[in-house]
């Protein structure tokens, strides 16, 4: 399934996970969101996952997760 547009969620993570060289699956270990949903946010089928998953996923992609302009790490 291809991603509709690269402005996704899943995109992102996507690309920053193959930057990494990293899989699903050692990103899944590393923070603790099983792999399945890591694939459904990248292949857009999760489309709004909880706070706290972007959290995890973030901190292990090395990203920023912003609300309201605050970052949150």
């Amino acid at each position: 399934m291809e991603l509709e547009e690269k402005t996704d969620f899943g995109y992102y993570i996507r690309q920053s996970r193959k930057r990494l060289g990293i899989t699903q699956t050692f990103l899944s270990e590393e923070s603790k969101v099983t792999r399945a949903v890591i694939s459904g946010i990248e292949l857009g089928k999760i489309k709004n996952p909880h706070l706290d998953t972007v959290i995890k996923i973030s901190n292990v992609l090395n990203l920023g997760v912003f609300l309201d302009e605050v970052p949150i790490r």
